[in-house]
């Protein structure tokens, strides 16, 4: 794998950044070749609302085809800097499959624009599934029911809710052309088969690609090298962050040499980073389960700080609203995770709301 290198910022786009790689705009983002065998492209594009400064697009070409993993935020710069890279790795779109990991807009926001270029807009079957219930005006007042019933205020429930629904896409609502394929299925690029394998936990109906002859595997966001993927919840009952810790279980084991995420690049041993990922999540548990112990009875929004997050809770409301989503629905999903695990039970007070007790 070559070197991710310097991003150079205040150049013209089209400038040469070191082998195998051009930049994008006068910013500086760039497209770099990473991978020889299979020949894979990074395209760098910008992140909206949160702390991650971009998002990954990938490009395999084989043989005059083209795989495209994931298509960036909806943005205007973003479409132009895709577009560039794909023109300069001249691209035929006709030859030209996007294939996104999952629901969230980051991953999706620029599908329409391959899609009306004559690409092939490919999704798995969890990732429609996923856009059906979560880009609907129900999902969004099933999120603010959730939060409120957690001890959050009717007002910040709202807050949260949208923050995060706005971020919603549904293909067929949007009207973009696209087909589902199925886990064990594969898509080919050339002479590449890559297979479909489910990785639920960041959302339902993710799945990534892997590529068993050079162990390559294209994750979305079920494991990040710059970060704790974030798991919110999904609905009572549910148990996201067991999804989660499953996943990554099974991406441990699979023998990943290169691996390709959402956001930021590989950074050593993908299995080592499946199994501290892992033991992150359970020391969150188990931090919630010891204030569950220690004061029976809180709420779910009570226990928030108690889960150790690095956050300005004596400013709460001055934090940004994405940053308060993260970290309300994965407290919610890792109580989920501790009731699902008969750790914990839930219990309704006189005001409906859930407050937790050790079993």
């Amino acid at each position: 794998m070559t070197s991710a290198g310097p991003t150079l910022r205040g150049v013209e786009w089209g400038c040469g950044c070191g082998p195998d790689c051009f930049t994008l705009d006068e910013d500086g983002f760039t497209c770099r070749k990473v991978l020889d065998a299979p020949e894979v492209w990074r395209v760098e594009l910008l992140m909206h609302d949160t702390f991650l400064p971009s998002v990954n697009a990938f490009v395999v070409l084989d043989g005059g085809e083209a795989l495209v993993v994931d298509a960036g935020t909806p943005d205007e710069l973003n479409d132009t800097r895709l577009m560039r890279a794909l023109v300069r790795l001249e691209v035929d779109p006709e030859r030209t499959t996007l294939f996104c990991t999952h629901a969230h807009v980051d991953h999706t926001g620029l599908a329409r624009e391959l899609s009306e270029a004559s690409a092939r807009v490919v999704i798995p079957e969890g990732v429609l599934s996923d856009m059906r219930r979560m880009a609907v005006p129900a999902w969004r007042d099933e999120m603010v029911a959730r939060m409120s019933s957690e001890g959050v205020s009717e007002a910040e429930a709202v807050e949260l809710a949208d923050v995060i629904w706005d971020h919603a896409i549904n293909f067929e609502a949007e009207k973009i052309s696209f087909s589902t394929v199925a886990p064990g299925e594969e898509l080919r690029c050339g002479r590449w088969s890559f297979e479909v394998v489910s990785a639920p936990g960041h959302t339902p109906g993710q799945c990534v690609l892997w590529e068993p002859s050079t162990r390559t595997a294209f994750l979305g966001d079920a494991v990040l090298f710059l970060c704790s993927t974030c798991i919110g919840f999904w609905g009572e009952g549910e148990d996201p962050i067991g999804e989660q810790l499953s996943t990554l279980g099974l991406l441990a084991k699979r023998g990943i040499e290169h691996a390709f995420m959402g956001h930021g690049l590989q950074e050593g041993s993908v299995a080592e980073r499946c199994e501290k990922n892992a033991q992150h999540h359970e020391r969150r548990s188990a931090r919630a389960l010891a204030a569950i112990k220690q004061t029976p009875g809180q709420t779910g929004f009570e226990l928030v700080p108690a889960l150790g997050w690095h956050a300005p809770f004596d400013h709460w409301g001055e934090t940004p609203a994405m940053t308060r989503w993260f970290l309300v629905s994965e407290s919610i999903a890792h109580l989920d995770h501790l009731v699902a695990a008969g750790a914990v039970r839930r219990e309704k007070d006189g005001r409906d709301v859930n407050r937790y007790y050790p079993v």
